[in-house]
């Protein structure tokens, strides 16, 4: 079995530890960390947060021997209630402190107003690691002068090497993938027969791999055949890590920020799973498809136009009536709306 190694992404649902900062309830908070070339990008969605005289910060806090750092990822605003996708810690930064992208342990929203601060988010990326009052004083503890001077030129340089590609000229946007197919239970994949949607004569290549993509799947999960009346031109597969399917996708090219939806989340911890699949339909229109499992078409939709319900009857899992289908063009390397 081929096995996945080193850090591409990382994952963690925050929870709640200081109260009084949430809308009416608690505030609500996932992490995504993703690590290439010596540097961690670290994407959040955040829900439930008021607005006040705070200033709120993510930190992420790292294993040094045995001692822990905690280093600054950036401000987070609170007035939409989305995607932070500017997140980032430079290599020089991490070097800097004497850290790896791989020690990273834990994940921190922070309240700042002038010199108080207050922890209303908080996560680990290890299941046995839990919340101490120690990683309260790791945040408020200040960096000595030599190593914030080094860690300030460390920005600095950080800066000037992210300012380059912004004189490069920006990418033009690419059409629009097909409409999405469906599964036999709900209708036949419609088919457009455009001659300018077809790849041919290598025109439009792939950025996705999908030989890679449907190798690594059927070497890290368990084969299934959810839907009774399955469509013969789909390969489903059962995932329960959530994490192994994302270096999966990002080593094959696809990189969509699809799990930072929270109810994929809730979809796999109430069902204890959640679909991956393939599909490979006429004229190289080939998909790659998540099934995110609820109770019934009114529940847990995690998209509003970006995905369809499929029914299922007979499942072994319980309360389970079938599964929102999101659709990912191999193409484009975009989800289809």
């Amino acid at each position: 079995m081929q096995t996945l190694t080193g850090f591409a992404r990382k994952y963690a649902i925050m929870e709640e530890l200081d109260g009084g900062f949430g809308i009416g309830s608690s505030p609500e908070a996932f992490v995504r960390l993703d690590s290439w070339d010596g540097r961690i990008v670290a994407s959040v969605h955040v829900k439930g947060l008021k607005q006040g005289p705070f200033r709120y910060m993510l930190y992420l806090i790292f294993s040094q021997g045995d001692k822990l750092v905690a280093i600054p990822a950036g401000s987070i605003g609170t007035s939409f209630p989305g995607m932070q996708a500017s997140l980032e810690i430079g290599a020089n930064t991490l070097e800097a402190h004497g850290v790896k992208p791989e020690w990273v342990k834990y994940a921190a929203i922070t309240a700042e107003s002038r010199d108080k601060m207050w922890i209303p988010l908080f996560s680990s990326f290890e299941k046995n690691l839990k919340w101490d009052e120690s990683l309260r004083q790791v945040l408020y503890r200040k960096a000595p002068a030599q190593q914030a001077e080094k860690v300030s030129e460390a920005k600095k340089e950080q800066a000037e090497e992210e300012a380059e590609p912004e004189k490069k000229e920006e990418a033009k946007p690419e059409p629009k993938p097909e409409p999405k197919p469906a599964e036999q239970v709900r209708s036949q994949p419609e088919q457009k027969a455009e001659q300018k949607d077809l790849l041919s004569d290598g025109v439009g290549l792939a950025k996705c791999d999908i030989s890679k993509l449907e190798t690594l799947l059927k070497n890290n999960f368990e084969a299934t055949q959810p839907f009774k009346r399955g469509n013969p031109d789909y390969t489903w597969y059962l995932v329960n890590d959530l994490a192994k399917l994302s270096n999966i996708m990002y080593m094959s090219g696809i990189n969509v920020p699809v799990f930072a939806n929270p109810k994929i989340l809730v979809g796999l911890f109430r069902y204890k799973h959640i679909l991956a699949g393939l599909y490979k339909g006429e004229n190289r229109s080939n998909y790659f498809v998540i099934g995110i499992p609820a109770r019934d078409e009114n529940d847990n939709r995690p998209f509003e136009t970006a995905c369809r319900w499929v029914p299922v009857t007979g499942s072994d899992f319980r309360d389970l009536g079938g599964y929102w289908l999101v659709y990912v063009s191999m193409r484009s390397g975009e989800i289809v709306v």
